[in-house]
């Protein structure tokens, strides 16, 4: 069976069999071939006599190809007599009493082909299959001609694959089942046109974008890839330049609405793009919004390495439609890294393009539709405060549809909080536009909680406040689903948060709303419910994903969660190398401040743990200076960052203690789930009995794997017993935790050691070096929070150690056999190294470090 046109077929055998003749009619990649072909067969099956011929486009100049490639061939003769002699060959192929003549590829077939095969059908009575492209018309002629006579032939179309049918297509292909995420990032780029979806998973597999993992074939990266560009190009190539232009200028400015897209293209070129199916017109509101299709020429066009094109293209944008009041370029942000600079540069053209459109659209028609639009590109580029207040003062809130209005007053209430520091200005928003709202005020009270956890705490009636029903609309549904995941995160309740975004998913229509902002908690959850091996690669490839797209705030969603990710696993390298892309890619809106803490917070723990101090003081600061309140998402509070910088000075008590009241304070505005992280990490640091029960009950009280992994390691350290290290090491590597499984066992041998217990030593050595074997090729934090040690070498760590006992630099040269001088220069290196004024300052950090930093 032909998956997904199991009914088409049998509409066009019953058609054959009434002897009525069938054009096929799809557009590049549809699938017309793969239709044909299966007709043919169930034709033969039934015992009719099947023809079939295939245009072929080199050939369309040369008469009677077509013929002669099906084995039909004819003496030399005068052209008249040639014609009638292939005909008559032709009449005893299809003599039968049940023959039918099937053309693939019409348009490319020559002229006298056709004529010859019209003509006997004809005579005979016979009908014919005809696959041809759906921009051409009525069937006349291959090149064009008309003719003055036309026989009906019922059409089918192959239209888009149903979302459902195109999951079997590539499953059947692909040969077995394949994850829901990635069938839906397929039938997006392909818009459910099954040549192409096929081309993207073949071209995947084949370059290790798409892995099968335990059974299920899943994306491993963005599914982009250079060797689609052919089969892209033959999509494009049967437009003229200025058609081309304009399917690329549609694509730029990216879902603007039909009046703003007028001022770009003519209306010619608008029909004849949507006659041939490259541009489809949706609904939105009052408004008639515009996009390509299907979505990958879109990508297409944004990997083309023509920047002069570009340059032009966007410069007729601004020529159309911008003006000197209100423009903004788009900040580059400072020393963005070199191979940074080509995404930079995109993402600059769309950051300008986007506010051009915006702005058009806006000063055409100001409502909250298109204020919504305009906000979120004037935040984009880090616009003036004053700028944005003049577009919402001047913004009529209670114009439009309900959705608009209800969207508008979220994002206004967001960005009022920021503006002002204050939750109370943002919620007085949402009060004041949300009553009349009707059906759509569930978009305000998932507006509301979402602003309340960021600010303060989560309500206690949050479960009320964010109950979805069946008849809510689409969009209403889709925001409720989003907040209830927030939550759920926060609170640490992780299975329950994977059961919620299941049946999120499940709800396909309110699914296909959802912000990326939720799908990275969804990766958050799969963490924290021990399954590392999915999180940590989805987050990474909704990065890329996301990345190849220009969506700069969902990649800075996923790459904040896989910075936290990778952070957590150990692996400190990939961290700087995601932070230096994600804070190249320009400046953050207001509206995104716990993305920004993650980032921050995470990118400055990265780079002292590796030894760079001055990178992650610069980051301190940046995250000091927001005027937002910690966020109640892990590595979202300041004193995950600064705890890191007092342990890098030594000062790992007070580094414990700003990570234990910090804990306690997320615990009690609802985040659970960073506040317990963040005691278990005190206890790492300094492990003390008397914290000890809080942080089993605080455990206890979530459903996380992860959590459970830390909080044997901890207890282990506090109790000081190997046995309890070695136990705790399958739980570590299971959920992800590499830097600390390997920590686990290095205390094991160091206790079993003390202990004179030599044999446990030798084997949780040899268990230790067989894991760490085992792992990629990369450099794995173990000391964590006591990184500092890390920054030294073994002969700075000697010096450090005899400074501390109190050894003068002529005895410390005397012991280790070296010149005073040499030891001077230790010293001068570990001084700068770790930021110490003076030897007793290095006395005291060594003594520090030793004691655990206890006051």
């Amino acid at each position: 069976m032909l998956l997904g046109r199991d009914r088409d077929i049998a509409l066009a055998l019953n058609l054959i069999l009434s002897g009525n003749s069938v054009d096929v009619v799809g557009g590049r990649s549809s699938g017309r071939t793969a239709f044909v072909r299966e007709l043919s067969t169930r034709l033969e099956q039934l015992g009719w006599s099947v023809t079939r011929l295939r245009g072929v486009a080199s050939l369309r100049q040369h008469p009677l190809a077509a013929l002669q490639l099906v084995g039909l061939t004819a003496p030399n003769e005068q052209r008249i007599g040639l014609l009638r002699s292939f005909a008559e060959l032709l009449e005893k192929r299809l003599a039968a009493p049940r023959s039918v003549v099937v053309v693939d590829d019409w348009d490319d077939l020559d002229e006298s082909s056709w004529g010859i095969v019209e003509g006997v059908r004809r005579s005979l009575a016979v009908p014919a299959v005809v696959s041809r492209l759906e921009e051409r018309g009525a069937r006349h002629t291959p090149s064009g001609q008309e003719s003055s006579t036309l026989e009906p032939a019922f059409v089918i179309e192959m239209s888009p694959l149903r979302f459902d049918d195109l999951e079997a297509v590539i499953a059947a292909e692909l040969g077995g089942p394949v994850e829901l995420s990635t069938i839906s990032r397929i039938y997006a780029k392909s818009a459910g046109v099954v040549g192409l979806a096929l081309a993207i998973a073949t071209v995947a597999v084949q370059e290790g974008r798409l892995r099968e993992v335990d059974g299920v074939w899943s994306a491993a990266r963005d599914l982009w890839s250079s060797g689609l560009r052919g089969i892209v190009e033959a999509h494009l190539e049967h437009l003229g330049p200025d058609a081309k232009d304009a399917l690329e200028l549609i694509g730029l400015v990216g879902g603007a609405d039909i009046d703003t897209i007028r001022k770009l293209v003519d209306w010619p070129l608008l029909e004849l793009l949507e006659q041939r199916g490259m541009i489809q017109l949706v609904s939105s509101g009052s408004r008639q919004l515009v996009s390509v299709v299907p979505p990958l020429l879109v990508e297409f066009y944004r990997h083309e390495p023509l920047a002069v094109r570009r340059m032009r293209l966007i410069a007729f944008v601004d020529a159309k439609l911008g003006s000197d009041k209100g423009s903004i370029t788009p900040q580059r942000p400072p020393e963005a890294p070199e191979q940074d600079a080509a995404l930079v540069r995109l993402v600059q053209e769309r950051a300008r393009t986007g506010h051009i459109v915006a702005r058009a659209q806006w000063e055409a028609s100001p409502d909250p539709a298109t204020a919504l639009d305009y906000l979120q590109a004037l935040m984009a580029v880090a616009a003036p405060a004053d700028m944005i207040e003049h577009v919402i003062s001047t913004t009529d809130p209670g114009t439009g549809d309900a959705l608009s209005r209800a969207q508008y007053a979220v994002l206004r209430a967001r960005w009022r909080a920021a503006a002002t520091a204050s939750l109370e200005m943002g919620l007085a928003e949402l009060r004041a536009h949300g009553d009349a709202l009707g059906d759509y005020g569930g978009i305000v009270r998932a507006g509301e909680v979402t602003l309340t956890c960021e600010w303060a705490a989560i309500p206690e009636d949050y479960a009320d406040r964010l109950e979805v029903k069946e008849d809510m609309p689409d969009p209403v549904r889709a925001a409720l689903w989003d907040a209830q995941l927030l939550v759920l995160v926060m609170l640490g309740r992780c299975s329950d948060a994977l059961r919620v975004y299941a049946m999120y998913e499940a709800d396909r229509r309110a699914g296909a709303l959802m912000a990326p902002e939720t799908r990275a908690l969804h990766t958050t959850a799969l963490m924290g419910a021990g399954f590392p091996s999915q999180a940590v690669p989805r987050a990474m490839r909704d990065m890329d994903e996301a990345l190849g797209l220009l969506d700069v705030g969902a990649a800075r969603s996923h790459g904040a969660v896989a910075a936290l990710c990778q952070l957590a696993a150990g692996d400190n390298d990939v961290v700087d190398e995601l932070v230096g892309t994600l804070f190249a890619a320009g400046p953050f809106p207001p509206t995104a401040a716990g993305q920004r803490q993650m980032l921050l917070s995470t990118a400055a723990v990265a780079a002292i743990r590796r030894g760079n101090v001055g990178t992650g003081e610069s980051y301190i600061r940046e995250l000091n200076a927001m005027n937002a309140p910690d966020g109640l998402l892990p590595a979202q509070s300041r004193s995950f960052a600064g705890a890191q910088i007092h342990a890098f000075n030594g000062q790992l008590g007070r580094a414990a203690e700003m990570l234990w009241e910090d804990g306690k304070r997320l615990w009690e505005r609802g985040g659970r789930y960073a506040g317990t992280i963040s005691m278990l990490n005190s206890c790492e640091l300094v492990p003390r009995r008397n914290r000890l029960p809080q942080v089993v009950e605080a455990v206890a009280a979530q459903d996380s794997p992860l959590l459970q992994a830390h909080l044997a390691f901890v207890k282990a350290l506090i109790e000081e017993d190997p046995d309890q290290l070695e136990q705790a090491f399958p739980l570590l590597r299971s959920t992800g935790r590499n830097g600390l499984a390997i920590a686990a066992l290095r205390h094991a041998v160091r206790l079993h050691t003390a202990a004179g217990d030599d044999t446990r030593a030798v084997a949780a050595e040899a268990a230790l070096n067989d894991y760490v074997r085992g792992l990629p090729h990369r450099r794995f934090d173990v000391d964590r929070f006591l990184s500092s040690a890390v920054a030294l070498t073994e002969r700075e760590e000697e010096v450090a150690g005899l400074v501390a006992a109190g050894l003068t630099n002529p005895e410390i040269a005397n012991q280790l056999v070296v010149s005073v001088r040499t030891v001077e220069s230790h010293m001068h290196r570990i001084i700068r190294k770790l930021n110490v004024a003076n030897r007793q300052g290095l006395k005291d950090y060594i003594d520090g470090r030793a004691a655990g930093g206890l006051p």
